[in-house]
């Protein structure tokens, strides 16, 4: 690449824009770091807020990401999809990644303790596990972005992606490990419920390839790719049925809980319908079924609108699953009143947002640059295409 397209490049407002968000999020998480947790909204009942939802979401997104990129050699009905499979690998290896990472590296407060993750780890614990899981992805979705890589280069053939195609689409399955976390505490009674790993699937599909449906259509409008409108409302469709499922999941709870009156899951449930949690419940209902009419539709702005709103969706989800039981204990603490009483609502301080949005900022640089410097659109084809002429007309 020229000295000229690079300057082009990093002159671009996106990318100015996803860097001054980074300093920003490094600003605010610096201020975190010298004055403490106390600047986050996070407190003896809210013990994790938005750090720890940008992490679901974002493992959720790298696993659904190379889901979708394994799918397109596994099935039939996903092959279509072969041409934009380096995109969606390097998204979910790289960008989603990093970003879950950092999520977690700010939560613990300290960044040194990151370490005993290594040196004291638990392999009883989910979050070994969950660990694990995250540091797979890393390896096996730049493995496989490189192989595909390969392929579209004609270094390699197709037939040669099976294997690791079948490796990385049961990796991606496995998000359902981040689940454990939750579900495997017998004293969260809104947790610890065994449909919990397959809403955790389905948060992540949706996520993913609600991200993934915004990223092609922007690429396919700067012409990085050629991608088609039915493309884009199949990957809509897709979103939106697993979106229809997480409907089925928050509906059934809060019916099952209201229906009961009575007992430990049916106060947290009227909390988070009726009390004080109810007005997050109720965008978080409106935000599925909004994504849902928009999802499936067939004009691409649409479509885009709608991804947006599903995000939202399973942000919401996500959060109300948090705070709904976090602030509504079985076992209540010593201390003055209000202790025993809950402690309102879990709203994120500023400090929060900045370094979440400086967090996410950054995985948006991380794509950036992959897509400039290793070619994943069809520029890389055409390329190939040169060469493997070039090389047919000399033989």
């Amino acid at each position: 690449m020229s000295e000229k397209a690079e300057k082009q490049f990093y002159t671009k407002p996106v990318f100015i824009l996803f860097a001054l968000l980074t300093a920003v999020g490094l600003v605010c998480w610096y201020l975190q770091l010298t004055k403490g947790l106390q600047l986050t909204n996070l407190n003896n009942f809210a013990t994790w807020g938005l750090y720890i939802i940008g992490f679901m979401i974002f493992t959720g997104i790298a696993a659904g990401s190379l889901i979708f990129a394994s799918s397109a050699y596994l099935f039939q009905g996903m092959a279509e999809y072969k041409p934009y499979t380096r995109v969606a690998a390097f998204v979910g290896a790289i960008g989603s990644v990093v970003a879950a990472g950092l999520f977690i590296i700010v939560d613990i407060g300290n960044p040194e303790r990151a370490w005993y993750m290594i040196t004291s780890g638990n392999i009883s614990s989910p979050m070994f596990w969950d660990s694990l899981i995250l540091g797979a992805y890393v390896v096996i979705g730049i493995f496989f972005t490189r192989q595909l890589m390969l392929v579209n280069e004609g270094q390699k053939e197709e037939k040669s992606l099976k294997t690791i195609s079948v490796i990385t689409f049961i990796a991606g399955l496995m998000v359902m490990v981040t689940s454990f976390v939750f579900a495997l505490q017998v004293a969260r009674p809104l947790w610890n419920n065994p449909v919990e790993p397959v809403s955790f699937l389905a948060a992540a599909l949706v996520a993913a390839f609600a991200l993934l449906l915004i990223i092609f259509a922007v690429l396919n409008k700067s012409g990085y790719i050629d991608i088609s409108s039915e493309q884009l409302a199949k990957i809509g469709k897709l979103a939106g049925i697993f979106l229809f499922f997480e409907l089925f999941v928050v509906l059934g709870e809060a019916i099952i809980g209201l229906y009961a009156g009575a007992g430990e899951e049916a106060e947290i449930i009227h909390w988070m319908v009726l009390g004080e949690g109810a007005p997050f419940f109720w965008v978080e209902l409106i935000a599925i079924i909004l994504g849902l009419v928009l999802l499936f539709n067939k004009k691409p702005s649409t479509l885009v609108l709608g991804a947006v709103v599903a995000i939202f969706a399973i942000f919401m989800i996500k959060y109300n699953l948090l705070q709904a039981q976090l602030l509504n204990p079985l076992i209540t603490y010593a201390g003055p009143p209000g202790y025993g009483e809950g402690e309102g609502v879990y709203l994120p301080s500023l400090i929060e947002i900045g370094v979440s949005v400086g967090i996410i900022a950054m995985g948006g640089l991380l794509v950036m640059i992959g897509l400039d410097k290793l070619n994943l659109g069809k520029k890389a084809k055409e390329s190939a295409g040169k060469v493997l002429g070039g090389t047919t007309a000399k033989a």
